[in-house]
């Protein structure tokens, strides 16, 4: 059986002049609505939507079949941590072949890789190690073989990798980036916001897009710092080193641009408490039309922009908790939407205590109410109701003496994101006497 995932895609956008100069967050609006006065919005859309570029998505290929190492002998099968470490290390060196061993208890062998591989690209503080070296690879070919033994699936997987760049064109990227660091003079007084704009207005003013995709190293960071030229990966690449190599908190985000249709990818960065969205490769665009920062410091409602499933999810706006407008200082702004129901689903419920037939609930944060279901069913397939309410104390009606009803409930939130809940509590029962 062959599955085939999309993992690493080809982005494609890019960027261009813009000065670097000594413009504070709370001017950038203004410099942004001027210059767009300049200039049509139907020739903003043009501008942009000129990008186009071929898909040169990067795949991971997982196969069973048997492989050469499964009958090695002294073969050690670790965790899935212990494979991740495997794996990192030889990305790290661009080792293009490399078996690993892993126990567990599931049966999914293409989950298991992907848990491997999450693990493997995780964000560190080191600016070489995660995005940085997800991105930099083109492709996976993934074979596995499987055999049960003792309740435990015991796994061998030989996974082949294709890399955008070579060892030594990374290390000219680090050599060029410690060039780019001094040469933008930073000190211990330059704050985050003014390190994110200079780096932002070097590479908008240093780079232009790639008219031809023929060769892959357009892709890459080391394309916009070499060749002066790339497509939105290697802009979002080039973004996250540099900005990671300064101790910033950064991403690199891939999704579609406006029409849904064209893969794109852009960064989002830590200021203060919050995250927001940057786009050099379109900005750098429309800098060559006089307008500037359309696409930088961006609240989360980023206009024509939307984002791969897993990098939208609640886990995600956990760790990566947005703004909800555009960035003017590290103290003037608040969470957005999608980040407050993130944190909302992830507390707690907890029935306090039944006595009779009244139950007390934990009272969630910020929950516009509560959903208590009860049924004499345990497992809640059948003669189901359910009671919204605001309160946490709340007396149920209507049950009947001597018959046992199983108990829960769950905290719900709506908001202009549409409505949000926890999950349902454990459960409890209840029995009134006779």
């Amino acid at each position: 059986m062959k599955k085939i995932i999309s993992i690493i895609m080809a982005l494609a956008m890019l960027v261009t002049p813009v000065n670097i100069t000594s413009v504070k967050a709370d001017q950038i609006y203004n410099i942004e609505k001027s210059s767009q006065s300049q200039i049509t919005e139907n020739k903003i859309e043009k501008l942009i939507s000129s990008q186009k570029a071929d898909i040169r998505t990067g795949t991971v290929t997982i196969e069973n079949k048997r492989l050469e190492a499964a009958n090695i002998p002294g073969i050690n099968y670790g965790t899935i941590n212990q494979a991740a470490t495997t794996l990192k290390k030889a990305m790290l060196a661009h080792q293009s072949t490399l078996y690993v061993f892993v126990k567990s208890k599931s049966s999914a062998a293409d989950q298991i890789y992907y848990d491997i591989e999450d693990k493997a690209a995780s964000v560190t503080d080191n600016p070489v190690e995660g995005d940085y070296m997800f991105w930099d690879i083109s492709n996976r070919d993934v074979s596995y073989r499987a055999q049960k033994s003792n309740g435990y699936y015991l796994y061998q997987f030989l996974i082949k990798i294709k890399y955008f760049t070579t060892l030594e064109q990374r290390s000219l990227v680090d050599d060029k980036v410690n060039q780019i660091i001094e040469e933008l003079g930073f000190t211990s007084e330059t704050t985050d916001y003014e390190k994110v704009k200079a780096v932002y207005d070097y590479v908008c003013k240093h780079v232009t897009y790639a008219q031809s995709l023929d060769d892959e190293i357009v892709f890459t960071a080391y394309s916009a710092l070499y060749n002066g030229e790339a497509v939105c990966q290697g802009y979002a690449q080039l973004i996250y080193r540099i900005l990671k190599q300064l101790g910033i908190s950064v991403r690199v985000i891939p999704g579609y641009g406006k029409d849904k249709t064209v893969r794109h990818g852009w960064n989002i960065v830590k200021l203060g408490d919050y995250y927001y969205n940057l786009d050099a490769t379109w900005d750098s665009q429309l800098s060559q039309a006089g307008i500037r920062y359309r696409y930088f410091l961006k609240g989360d409602n980023f206009k024509d922009h939307t984002r791969d499933d897993q990098y939208k999810n609640s886990d995600f706006y956990r760790n990566y908790p947005m703004a909800a407008s555009d960035y003017v200082s590290d103290l003037q702004n608040e969470q957005s939407e999608k980040t407050k129901n993130s944190f909302f689903e992830n507390q707690k419920t907890k029935i306090k205590n039944i006595s009779k037939n009244k139950i007390k609930l934990k009272k969630v944060k910020n929950a516009t109410g509560y959903k208590i279901q009860y049924s004499p069913n345990k497992k809640f397939k059948k003669k189901v109701r359910t009671i919204k309410t605001k309160k946490t104390i709340y007396k149920i009606k209507k049950l009947k003496k001597g018959k046992t009803y199983y108990i829960r409930y769950k905290a719900y939130r709506n908001s202009s994101e549409g409505q949000v809940s926890t999950d349902w509590s454990k459960t409890k029962k209840i029995k009134l006497k006779k």
